[in-house]
């Protein structure tokens, strides 16, 4: 399975330390999460929602890197048992996450 992830051309594409920033899936201090879209522009649009792009002109001076990872098979994916308002929530449902 091929999937994709945007990094600022700078640095490398995954995380190598525990100074990741908290976020939905990921504890502040803890050992790096490294999220990927199974299309690239799935990728794209998980880079403009985070960095809260919606006009174009926004876009001038951006550089990024898209990476295209192998990670073999699909994994067995198990639905979430957390409700939907709390998958979807604000900064306050992070720690239910």
């Amino acid at each position: 399975m091929i999937v994709y992830r945007h990094a600022d051309p700078r640095f490398p594409f995954l995380w190598e330390g525990s100074d990741q920033p908290e976020s939905r899936w990921q504890a502040g201090g803890s050992d790096p999460v490294h999220c990927f879209a199974d299309t690239p522009d799935g990728a794209w649009a998980e880079f403009l929602r985070h960095e809260d792009i919606r006009d174009p002109e926004d876009l001038e001076g951006i550089r990024r890197t898209l990476w295209a990872v192998d990670i073999g098979d699909p994994p067995n994916s198990v639905p979430s048992s957390l409700p939907r308002k709390t998958l979807l929530g604000g900064t306050d449902s992070y720690s239910k996450c």
